[in-house]
């Protein structure tokens, strides 16, 4: 772990060197996702699936001039950017299906890997429409290609989707997005409703309890990847020693940075992980979701019971 972590400094460094201080968010967020990926930041990896990006698009495509588009591809595909090729093709089939040619529909093609999960991306979004508690939910394509890749359908994924998110209002989550995001995250490590996930869940929610009955917004996707990654208890010492060498290194504003939750991340993606359903979507790419809000927007909670 300490090699992790040390990975996960030296990544701030070389990205300040490269993109430029001043830009703290941009940087801390890069460097957890290439730890989370076990990926050292090299400037010949960047630069050669920014050529990769170039050689198979046209000159006036927006991916070419995209730096987040080049930053996301880096993130995914670092040592293999022969797959660039491949999930550019993803796009056009996400864009032939109906979805919008934007930004996202590039970010999204990373994560599918036929016509059947482009069309399953539709299938997602009418499923959600009929949750009494969801169908204000507005996934981005992103999170919704993400879903697609699972083997259930999306008749099941929103159902599952939909329970999570009541549960987590019955155990006194505030109802609204960060409570979606928890939900959503559960339902692509499990698919289908878990019994064991939720009961760890249930544990971790006790653990961080800072009254009798709340628990703060900022623990929600703590409790979510502890629970996921089937941490045990007895593991809170190694999460600590993390989260203490984070804090006193970066000595990181704890108003404005999530210090626990970028040291859940580091943990979870190395040292806990569980034995969770196999599927194309890596358990490290459902950590790094949750390193932002992972729903694009959502509009009221639609109720629920």
């Amino acid at each position: 772990m300490k090699e992790r972590i040390q990975l996960f400094l030296d990544n701030m460094e070389k990205i300040r060197l490269y993109f430029g201080t001043g830009i703290e968010n941009f940087t801390l967020k890069m460097a957890t996702q290439l730890t989370v990926r076990g990926i050292r930041f090299y400037v010949g990896d960047y630069e050669e699936i920014k050529k990769a990006i170039k050689a198979n698009s046209k000159w006036y495509s927006t991916v070419r001039a995209n730096r987040n588009i080049a930053n996301a591809y880096y993130i995914q595909f670092a040592k293999e950017p022969e797959k660039v090729a491949h999930t550019l093709e993803m796009q056009k089939l996400i864009t032939a299906s109906g979805l919008s040619n934007i930004e996202n529909s590039y970010l999204a093609a990373m994560y599918i890997k036929n016509k059947v999960h482009a069309v399953k991306m539709n299938e997602l979004s009418k499923a959600l429409m009929k949750q009494p508690s969801l169908r204000f939910t507005t996934l981005s394509l992103t999170l919704r290609a993400m879903l697609a890749t699972r083997p259930e359908s999306a008749e099941v994924l929103a159902n599952t989707y939909e329970r999570y998110y009541k549960l987590l209002i019955n155990l006194n989550f505030k109802r609204g997005d960060e409570s979606k995001n928890a939900a959503l995250l559960l339902t692509m490590g499990t698919g289908t409703f878990d019994e064991k996930t939720w009961q760890r869940v249930q544990a971790f929610t006790a653990t961080f309890m800072s009254t009798n009955t709340k628990i703060d917004p900022r623990y929600y996707n703590v409790v979510c990847l502890l629970a996921l990654a089937t941490f045990e208890p007895e593991e809170f010492p190694a999460l600590t020693e993390v989260y203490d060498a984070i804090s006193q290194t970066l000595k990181l504003n704890p108003k404005y940075y999530n210090t626990l939750l970028i040291a859940t991340q580091i943990y979870t993606c190395t040292e806990a992980i569980g034995e969770l359903p196999k599927y194309s979507t890596e358990f490290s790419d459902i950590v790094m979701q949750s390193i932002d809000g992972i729903a694009d927007s959502t509009s009221g909670d639609g109720g629920g019971e």
